[in-house]
């Protein structure tokens, strides 16, 4: 995406560093990284943004109240640049923030449907246009003069992709357990109306296109029963459904030349945490590439995986209790660095 250039000038210098210990000093923020995003706990107001710089291996922590003065609010969803603009969804405070490449505000957008404030969840960019799941049941389309129109879609909306003209929205149900909701909605780009419905496992969550917009990967996390998670492909020619050969999915993540990276974990006898595995899917020729850490690197209570425009990949490790930490891989597959994120919950690297 040519649309975060302006805040990763530093990746081409990276190759330049071999990987040493690092003290992760707190930095003065600067636009020059890539943000991580703690999405922090349900009703805490306490999720923010921190800028890692790669090379230096240097963190700043928590750059967006530093930039603004107050705090980025109650479970922030997802970050993504759109030109010069960052806009950051924050789910519990029903809020998009839109700043500068420094996390300073320039704009706030509130959704609101027939009298309900809506709150945001997931993004994806086309063109000069943004789209966002309301967990309301809408899709949000921002234009450039951060106008917003929407189309409703499934219940309880999650990720969302843009494959060609079309976009591709999982529709969770998250609010209906046990009886979660099994669908993806197809929205025409051009004429923003949903124009038909996909049937995929229960509860879908994240979801991405390949970039020739071929194929679309949907991962769900089941009823917690006897539907598991899982990943799955979506032929977008036909819709035809396929089940790939992954288990107990739990986070998926588009990377540089269309390498899918999947996070997989799943639990003991005794419901404890398993190491994450990760692993590669090349999602252009709908091929799995094997597993993706090469050097026995352990993922104790892996919570997610980005895929930077910096190169690396990025996993966020928490237990819902301490501050996460999140380690830094190589596109090789060789742990880069480590550092604590000093917030709960690591979400996004971006």
């Amino acid at each position: 995406m040519n649309s975060i250039k302006l805040f990763l000038a530093l990746a081409f210098i990276m190759a330049l560093y071999s990987c040493d210990n690092s003290s992760h000093d707190r930095i003065t923020p600067a636009s020059s990284g890539t943000y991580i995003l703690n999405n922090g706990n349900w009703g805490s107001n306490d999720s923010h943004i921190g800028i890692y710089n790669p090379a230096a291996r240097t963190f700043a922590a928590d750059v967006f109240m530093t930039a603004n003065g107050q705090a980025l609010g109650d479970l922030g969803q997802d970050i993504v640049g759109v030109g010069e603009d960052i806009f950051i969804a924050v789910n519990g405070s029903q809020t998009i923030f839109v700043t500068d490449a420094d996390l300073k505000i320039k704009h706030q957008i509130n959704a609101d449907k027939e009298g309900t404030r809506l709150s945001p969840k997931y993004m994806a960019v086309s063109a000069n246009r943004l789209y966002v799941t309301f967990y309301e049941g809408y899709v949000g389309e921002i234009a450039a003069d951060y106008s917003l129109r929407l189309c409703p879609v499934g219940p309880n909306p999650e990720g969302i992709a843009v494959a060609g003209d079309n976009l591709y929205v999982a529709n969770s149900g998250g609010m209906s357990y046990p009886a979660y909701n099994n669908t993806v909605s197809v929205v025409s780009a051009s004429t923003f109306t949903e124009t038909s419905t996909v049937k995929v496992n229960v509860n879908p969550n994240k979801i991405e296109a390949s970039s020739d917009g071929t194929y679309v990967y949907v991962s769900s996390f089941g009823n917690y029963a006897d539907a598991p998670a899982m990943l799955q492909v979506i032929t977008a020619s036909d819709g035809k459904v396929s089940d790939l050969d992954y288990a107990s999915v739990s986070s998926i993540a588009k990377g540089r030349d269309d390498i899918l990276y999947i996070l997989c974990g799943g639990y003991d006898e005794n419901w404890n945490p398993l190491p994450g595995n990760i692993f590669m899917h090349d999602m252009k020729t709908n091929r799995p590439l094997g597993a993706f850490v090469t050097d026995g690197t352990a993922l104790q209570d892996a919570y997610s995986v980005s895929a930077a425009a910096d190169g690396y990949v990025y996993v966020g490790c928490s237990d819902y209790t301490n501050t996460g930490d999140v380690y830094v891989f190589t596109r090789e597959g060789k742990l880069h660095d480590k550092f604590d994120s000093q917030g709960l919950n690591p979400l996004k690297a971006y």
